[in-house]
């Protein structure tokens, strides 16, 4: 049957037995404080970094890096644990040769990351605190980390505002580029358009009615040609004419006047009359011929300027018609020339910008190269401790000492609880189910641990 035991009994079987129990709890904590004192001593050391922004008010200048402080401070972690950065400082400093020669650089990377902390400080610090078991060695790591660190930040900075002011040169340009192309693309449509620009049709309209002016007055003397035509007549040529006529009674006078002539004196009367008659015939004629001339040089006159005022009139409305299909494409042509200027004025507004955004960049960059050294600022450089930071060896020894009491309870107890002999009435009541008649107890001798009892019953015999 299994046995119970109260809290005071297990505590008189740990008097009993505190020799068991010393013994055991002595060879554990002397165990552990060679094993304490075995242990090598490790130092931290810790940098502290000022983050400090000396950038112009925005008004002035828009700055190129518009990462806050608080955002570059929480990034730092991942900043320092960057692989490039740590195998720079292993190879400088010659860290972790054992590691590097058995498992190589990512090896060293991976004890330095687990030996150095990185912690924010307030929004504008950070420390970076490193552990070796060498306190010089610690103080120069985290004093590197911190160095290559402001290093790397300077010239990611510096290669962050030269991309910038590279990026918007670039793009201003292409802008320029694309400016001077559609300028370029303007000047050729508006040459090739020339006669149909938007400008030129007030001009066009003014064009047409001046030459609607000139068409009635060529219409006016084309009538008035017509009408001296008309008057002029067109007269047939021979003997219906006056001219004809004439030269009929010129030849019948003249035909007189030589039979006349024939049989008669010069100074006869009829003679005289006959040469009268002829000259005054020849007089008649003259002047018919020269009238006649001048009627036919009139009628060629006349016919030619109808002629001409035809030919003129024609050309004058060709022109008209020409000027009306320029009117007619003006408005299309009105269209493509106003969607180049907007583009040509949307492209010199980009490039406004982009000249005043360079300018800017330009200004932000030189900004960033004479503030940037001072930006961050080793606020505290690490010191080689002068006590270790671990292992804590007054913590470890109290440990050690409830371990090793704890173990030695546990075995005492455990003893306890094997030895199966009764020491108290009711644990022989309990074990032989009969009354208990009387109890003797026997003294303890030397060489036992504790006295035990003879029990008398009804079934048994002392």
């Amino acid at each position: 049957m299994d046995r119970t035991y109260t809290v005071d009994e297990l505590v008189g079987a740990l008097k009993r037995r505190w020799k068991i129990m010393a013994i055991v709890a002595g060879g554990v904590l002397a165990l552990a404080t060679i094993v304490i004192a075995r242990i090598p001593n490790e130092y931290s050391a810790r940098a502290l970094v000022m983050v400090e922004g000396l950038h112009p008010h925005p008004d002035l200048v828009i700055p190129v890096i518009s990462t806050s402080l608080e955002e570059r401070v929480k990034n730092v972690r991942s900043q320092v644990y960057a692989r490039g950065l740590l195998s720079t400082t292993i190879e400088e400093l010659k860290l972790y040769p054992k590691e590097r020669e058995k498992n190589g650089m990512d090896a060293a990377v991976e004890a330095l990351r687990k030996d150095t902390e990185v912690h924010a400080e307030g929004d504008d610090a950070f420390s970076i605190t490193v552990r070796s078991k060498d306190k010089e060695e610690a103080a120069r790591t985290a004093n590197r980390l911190a160095e290559l660190f402001i290093e790397t930040n300077l010239q990611v900075r510096a290669g962050q505002v030269t991309r910038t002011r590279d990026i918007i040169s670039q793009k201003l340009a292409e802008m320029r580029g694309q400016l001077s192309a559609s300028e370029s693309k303007l000047i050729a449509y508006k040459k090739e358009h020339a006669n149909e620009l938007p400008e030129l049709v007030e001009s066009r309209i003014h064009e047409r009615e001046q030459l609607s002016k000139q068409i009635e007055i060529e219409a006016t003397f084309m009538n008035e040609a017509k009408h001296r035509l008309d008057l002029i007549g067109t007269q047939p040529s021979g003997k219906d004419t006056e001219v004809g006529r004439l030269e009929e009674e010129y030849d019948v006078s003249r035909a007189k006047l030589s039979a006349a002539t024939s049989h008669l004196t010069p100074d006869n009367p009829d003679v005289i009359a006959l040469q009268r008659e002829t000259q005054a015939t020849l007089g008649r004629l003259q002047a018919a011929r020269a009238r006649a001339a001048q009627n036919d040089l009139e009628s060629r006159r006349m016919n030619e300027a109808v002629t001409r005022g035809n030919r003129r009139v024609a050309e004058l409305e060709a022109r008209q018609d020409k000027i009306d299909r320029v009117v007619a494409v003006s408005p299309q042509i009105a269209v493509q020339v106003n969607e180049m200027d907007r583009d040509i004025d949307v492209l010199k507004a980009k490039v406004i910008s982009l000249t005043s955004k360079k300018a800017e960049a330009e200004i932000a960059a030189d900004l960033e190269a004479r503030s940037a050294p001072t930006e961050f600022r080793v606020l505290e450089s690490a010191a080689p401790p002068a006590l270790p930071g671990s292992p804590n060896r007054p913590q470890f020894f109290l440990l050690a000492l409830l371990g090793a009491l704890a173990l030695g309870a546990a075995i005492a107890l455990g003893q306890e609880l094997a030895d199966r002999s009764l020491r108290s009435e009711s644990e022989v009541g309990t074990a032989i189910a009969l009354p208990v008649l009387a109890c003797i107890p026997r003294l303890a001798v030397a060489g036992q641990s504790a006295p035990r009892l003879l029990t008398i019953n009804a079934g048994s015999e002392a």
